[in-house]
């Protein structure tokens, strides 16, 4: 009788996690990449030489996109006596990275969303 309980609940929380996955609205573009509608998240299927700092098939919000892109723009720099205010100068701000994320995702319409293809 246990291993049946334990069966069920097992089978309903399976359920509950598959269901509230399936509610995310994904968008393809052009199958070089992926935009969730649900969650503002947004990542790359293959390698691309302009979002050489994004990892294949791994999610980014907002932050870490604009954490990835700051990391990447950080490396030529790294070691040099500069200070934070002269760095600021050539590092992407937030806002700056958002514009990048905003135009990766433009074709992209979250009210009626289908795939983007060529």
């Amino acid at each position: 009788m246990n291993n049946l309980k334990n069966f069920l609940l097992s089978l309903i929380l399976a359920l509950i996690i598959s269901s509230s996955a399936l509610a995310d609205v994904i968008v393809n573009i052009y199958g070089v990449s992926e935009y969730n509608c649900s969650k503002d998240k947004y990542r790359i299927l293959k390698k691309q030489p302009m979002l050489s700092f994004l990892k294949t098939k791994k999610w980014y919000d907002r932050e870490k996109f604009h954490n990835a892109n700051y990391k990447e723009a950080l490396k030529p720099y790294k070691g040099l006596a500069m200070s934070e205010e002269t760095l600021s100068k050539f590092l992407p701000t937030l806002e700056v990275s958002n514009e990048i994320f905003n135009e990766f995702i433009a074709p992209v319409d979250c009210e009626n969303p289908k795939d983007i293809k060529f």
